[in-house]
């Protein structure tokens, strides 16, 4: 087991670096790191947001521009549930439908901002079919950029009593996942109608023992769309080696999700609360309350700062 930093946040991976932020409260400053494999060195907030677009950052930057936002508010549509049904509507039929035929005179509304990023405090992407999604966190938009990275879709998503806030979103290649912290659900979206195609709802397991020796691996859990076991704050989800990697951040373990049979299969119980988990090269790198670390594949053990 290795630490990389004792503090930081927002991983990035590719081919061949690891990047991530650090906020150093005594000075009232943000820091930009990016490691190889065997250094790690200090980088500027350009070529950290570089690496997780690479050259793409450009075209979708410039589309996010509000000499732009006719164009996105053309686009824009917003999922609702309309008689236990689930429907897609355009910006224009929301606020008809919301607040009535002449809503401009009575509102001064627009769930579009002028600067698409403001009071956005994370900005979480993944490829599919070599697409871009982003999700705009915590307001539940997603931005879907085609292959020729044109803007194609701006979507509100549904909210329910299903989830609340999705804080992080994956790819399997065939559909988009998201977990909802809060209410410790699990959502599987359509592509590209991001459609809400599954629920899986966790309940709170409070009693799991922080360690994992004598454990088994293979944890008890019901398997159906409404009522499961096992999450207690699910942080963040990835998508690894064919599997659904899950921070249970509460109950200070990552879980394996199968995504074919929706059953938690394995996990590696921790000592500190994870927050992020993926593969960088042979590694998996793990983001906890004590600092980032680097794990190799037979070290699925105990974990202690």
């Amino acid at each position: 087991m290795k630490k990389l930093h004792s503090n930081g946040h927002s991983l990035i991976q590719n081919e061949n670096t690891l990047s991530f932020v650090s906020f150093s409260e005594e000075e009232d400053k943000t820091y930009y790191y990016q490691y190889n494999g065997e250094n790690l060195k200090e980088i500027s907030k350009k070529e950290y947001v570089e690496s997780k677009f690479g050259d793409k950052w450009d075209d979708i930057s410039s589309q996010l521009e509000e000499s732009n936002y006719s164009y996105i508010e053309n686009i824009a549509k917003c999922w609702i549930n309309e008689e236990g049904k689930r429907k897609l509507i355009s910006l224009s039929e929301y606020y008809i439908n919301t607040f009535g035929e002449n809503w401009e005179d009575k509102y001064d509304i627009n769930i579009i901002p002028h600067n698409i990023f403001s009071d956005v405090t994370n900005f979480m992407t993944c490829a599919i079919r070599n697409e871009t999604i982003c999700l705009l966190w915590p307001h539940n938009i997603i931005l879907h950029f085609n292959e020729d990275d044109k803007l194609v879709q701006y979507i509100l998503l549904e909210t329910s009593d299903y989830y609340d806030t999705l804080y992080k979103i994956c790819s399997d290649g065939q559909a988009v996942w998201g977990v909802s912290p809060t209410l410790n659900s699990v959502v599987k979206y359509k592509f590209p109608s991001f459609e809400i195609e599954k629920i899986y709802r966790y309940m709170p397991y409070e009693e799991l023992p922080g360690k994992s020796e004598g454990i088994s691996n293979e944890i008890n859990v019901i398997y159906c769309e409404n009522e499961l076991t096992g999450l207690n704050y699910p942080e963040y989800i990835s998508y690894i080696d064919e599997k659904l990697y899950i921070c249970d951040m509460e109950n200070k373990r990552i879980v394996t999700f199968n995504p074919n049979s929706g059953k938690i299969e394995q996990y590696i119980s921790l000592n500190s609360k994870p927050f992020e988990f993926l593969k960088y090269k042979n590694q998996f790198v793990i983001q906890t309350d004590t600092g980032i670390y680097l794990m190799n594949k037979n070290e699925k053990k105990d974990f202690s700062d």
